[in-house]
């Protein structure tokens, strides 16, 4: 109840604040009333276009979109006030008619967006920018100023909801949403080009930068399609493969999620990340063959025979996804060597410390935290704190020390075993992790 009053207390004074900005605004019109409305409308219709036919682009560990460059341009040819205006309208349209999100969110994405627009446009003035939409001059530190104040406002406000409706960390959530930041500092530009193209052309120079810019989120759009279809393919893949033992449905999900999740913590860059979930989802892929059914189906212990055919599957695994050329590399050697142990009395190779590969080392965390807080019919659950004191016991022999110390220091992480007090298909929890392993 604390974390929903806290998020609600958050928005209602985000909310508050944006009112407070647009009354303290002055609300003149220029003396060239025609230019300013029309300047104004087509801005307007602009803004809510881009927010209507809205993409998130991946970037990073983040999203981004090219969606606020008409507010940038707003700025600089409206001034303050009506760049609010044209801002908060089109995230409003935006959010609660083409998205349909709920009210405390549109509250929060609208005022959250005349803040930032209006904290930019305060900077652009303040330093020398005169807004205007039948002159064009540029001042690039007024610019500069208005872009930084907007991108952290952008940043910075929806990590502070994240925290507090998740419990999070505040940094983990600013890192979460920073990695577009850069993305969208140099996307930064294209607003001074639709401001300065408007000035000399009028509506044709909006034309000039928008269509480009809407094939491209054509074009993204198509690739973001591709790229969730092979993702949906391969989880469809491992949901089958899991459908052998309904014990482990849904287990390489979830690892998936932990390995991110443990990967970012360490701050490993987001291509690294992306491996490495992707490695997690396909670590136990090479189960598929035939000669692993009936051990998978087994509810007692495993004889020598069995347990050295399980000591296989890590080079099945391996072999199939080398197959796929994307995946040659960090994702073929992690899904390979999960199993080594830290001490090096793992398997397929017997590798050692920092000899396994980080996304190896992650993914064995992963996977046996996964294992030992779901039921088995031969263990019971662990609770959270009963993991966290068995990952300590193995650190340095199966775990590596350090990503146990970022592990147990995680919130993000703790919070998603949380989640499956709630969520029943994250699975509940195991017992000793060299048990858990032969699962």
């Amino acid at each position: 109840m604390r974390r929903i009053s806290a998020i609600n207390i958050y928005v209602s004074a985000i909310s508050v604040a944006a009112v407070a900005s647009l009354a303290a605004a002055s609300w003149v019109v220029p003396p060239h009333e025609t230019q300013f409305w029309n300047c104004l409308a087509a801005f307007a219709v602009l803004a809510a276009l881009s927010e209507a036919a809205f993409l998130r682009l991946p970037i990073g560990t983040s999203t981004s979109s090219v969606s606020f460059i008409p507010y940038l341009a707003a700025i600089v040819l409206l001034g303050p006030t009506w760049a609010m205006v044209v801002s908060g309208v089109a995230i409003f349209v935006g959010e609660s008619i083409a998205r349909r999100k709920p009210l405390i969110k549109v509250l929060h994405n609208t005022s959250k967006e005349i803040l930032a627009v209006g904290l930019g446009a305060f900077l652009y003035v303040r330093l020398g920018g005169v807004p205007s939409v039948l002159e064009f001059d540029l001042v690039p530190l007024a610019f500069a100023a208005a872009v930084v104040a907007y991108m952290l406002v952008n940043v910075g406000a929806p990590a502070i909801a994240i925290s507090l409706s998740s419990g999070t960390r505040l940094a983990d959530s600013w890192s979460k949403l920073a990695g577009s930041l850069l993305f969208d500092l140099l996307s930064s530009p294209l607003a001074l080009l639709l401001a300065f193209l408007y000035v000399r052309a009028q509506l044709w120079g909006v034309i000039i930068v928008t269509v480009p810019l809407f094939l491209v989120r054509h074009v993204y759009s198509v690739n973001l399609q591709i790229e969730q279809v092979n993702r949906d393919l391969l989880e469809l893949m491992v949901k089958a493969i899991e459908a052998r033992d309904p014990y482990t449905s849904g287990h390489s999900l979830r690892v998936s999620r932990i390995a991110g999740a443990l990967a970012r913590t360490i701050g490993l860059s987001s291509k690294h990340v992306d491996e490495i979930e992707t490695a997690a989802l396909l670590h136990d892929v090479g189960k598929i063959h035939q000669e692993y059914a009936l051990v998978l189906r087994k509810a007692g212990g495993l004889s020598p025979e069995e347990a050295a055919l399980m000591r296989t599957h890590p080079i099945r695994s391996y072999e199939l996804v080398r197959t796929i050329s994307g995946f040659r590399g960090a994702v073929e050697v992690a899904v390979r060597h999960h199993h080594e142990n830290f001490d090096g009395s793992g398997y397929p190779d017997g590798l050692s410390g920092l000899a396994i590969p980080v996304g190896a080392r992650i993914i064995m965390i992963a996977d046996t935290a996964d294992a030992m807080t779901t039921d088995r019919p031969y263990r019971s659950a662990l609770s959270y704190g009963e993991l966290v004191a068995e990952l300590d016991r193995y650190a340095g022999s199966q775990f590596d020390p350090e990503l146990v110390k970022a592990f147990k220091t995680s919130p993000t992480i703790r919070h998603l075993f949380e989640e499956t007090r709630v969520e029943p298909e994250f699975g509940r929890a195991q017992a000793p992790p060299r048990v858990a392993r032969l699962a």
